[in-house]
């Protein structure tokens, strides 16, 4: 496997396992194994090593002390090149530990930024995460923090302008990541000293802060006096001093504590809509609710919403959406028809929808997924054939296998061909 022959969909669970992300989740969205995604892993790292060796000089130990020097001067290693490539491996153990030093300092400093973010303290955590972009400028940790810390502060333009320049910066550290097998500060054999996002979470980003801005506009000039009030107690959700527990268990224990507001929000109808969508661009416990609410109101709006929340990235909350999408069967195809006419360059964060058609197995849904098949990214093409084969209708079979072959072959999209293969020539 070769760096330069990899199609995007290959290369960014790759991206994504290189920059820590849960092995089990990225193989799982890339319809692969955990072993495969890491035999990927260990071939490009052997193959960038089998390219850095060969610029380099043999180290210590490689040749031996009687044997003649590798630098051709015809003297014996240990009265030539020996005391200096002692002196560089020395240097190069030093350099390491340093690095790793540093390293821990750095990611408790980006710990601190978002304990600052996470208490509310916006202003502290612009100034404290900036200062520590000047010697780290290419953190996308601290970048993050900025711009998180400017879109809750309201200044959504800052948030999105900052999205924006990071995205363009993230696509050009994937097409050298793509050339060279690495990012332009790091080196194979020592620890990054910046944590490069790929372009789908900045495409996440700066998707979450249009939204953003779009819910401030929508909110109402005249507050309706009983829907706010009803906001602010689900906001207390995030308050610590009243729930402290988190994962499922926080949630189970806030939805129980906030029935009744839950309830009297469900009942207010979609006039609460503009006042719960600034709570969903938040990654918070308040968030986390808004979703089952929409879900209530069943407006177009309200499926709108969904639609956009599920391409936030978050964790619960847009797979909730998802989930919710899914339920409405029917009633969603069309929002979803109509995303893919719009904003399309954010078409590649809509692939969770596109796994919707696939469960909702309608026949609307079915032809829906046939066009997508023509779609130009070919992210979309391999989630789209991997959707049609839960149809297990080999009339879809030319289609697929044209559009396979039109984007050079992925595992998703193949692995349906072959199930659907099996379906019409059983052994």
């Amino acid at each position: 496997m070769k760096f330069n022959t990899l199609s995007e969909a290959e290369f960014e669970p790759l991206l994504q396992l290189f920059q820590g992300g849960d092995p089990d989740v990225i193989a799982r969205h890339a319809g692969i194994t955990k072993k495969e995604l890491f035999q990927m892993r260990d071939d490009l790292l052997a193959q960038a090593e089998r390219e850095r060796a060969k610029a380099v000089a043999p180290p210590p130990g490689k040749v031996g002390r009687n044997e003649p020097s590798p630098c051709g001067s015809g003297k014996k290693y240990k009265l030539c090149c020996l005391k200096k490539h002692e002196a560089a491996g020395h240097a190069n153990d030093m350099a390491l530990k340093a690095t790793q030093k540093e390293q821990e300092r750095l990611i408790k400093r980006i710990e601190k930024a978002f304990g600052l973010l996470g208490s509310g303290q916006y202003d502290e955590a612009i100034r404290f995460a900036s200062k520590l972009i000047q010697q780290y400028p290419n953190e996308d940790r601290l970048h993050d923090i900025v711009a998180t810390s400017h879109l809750y502060a309201g200044d959504c333009q800052k948030a999105i302008e900052i999205c924006r320049q990071r995205l363009n910066v993230a696509e050009s550290e994937k097409s050298y990541f793509i050339e060279h097998g690495r990012y332009r500060d790091t080196e194979i054999d020592k620890p990054a000293l910046s944590y490069n996002y790929p372009p789908l979470t900045w495409l996440q980003k700066y998707w979450i802060a249009l939204k953003f801005e779009d819910y401030e506009t929508q909110y109402p000039v005249k507050e309706n006096t009983k829907i706010a009030v009803l906001v602010r107690k689900l906001q207390t959700a995030d308050n610590p001093d009243l729930f402290s527990e988190k994962h499922s268990q926080g949630f189970e224990l806030r939805k129980t504590a906030l029935k009744d507001t839950l309830n009297q929000l469900e009942a207010t109808g979609p006039e609460s809509i503009p006042y719960l969508l600034p709570l969903a661009c938040k990654y918070s416990w308040a968030g986390l609710f808004v979703p089952e609410i929409l879900f209530a109101y069943k407006t177009d709006m309200a499926v709108r919403s969904l639609i956009d929340i599920s391409m936030f990235g978050f964790a619960y909350a847009s797979g909730a959406s998802l989930h919710y999408l899914e339920k409405l069967g029917e009633t969603a195809i069309p929002h979803i028809e109509e995303t893919f006419s719009r904003d399309k360059a954010f078409d590649p964060i809509k692939t969770g929808i596109v796994s919707v058609l696939g469960n909702i197995r309608s026949p609307a849904a079915y032809d829906l997924l046939l066009r997508l098949l023509e779609h130009k990214i070919s992210h979309i093409v391999n989630w789209a054939g991997d959707a049609l084969g839960k149809f297990n209708n080999i009339n879809a079979l030319p289609a697929m296998i044209a559009a396979s072959e039109k984007i050079g072959g992925e595992k998703m999209i193949d692995a349906a061909i072959w199930r659907l293969k099996d379906i019409q020539d059983p052994v």
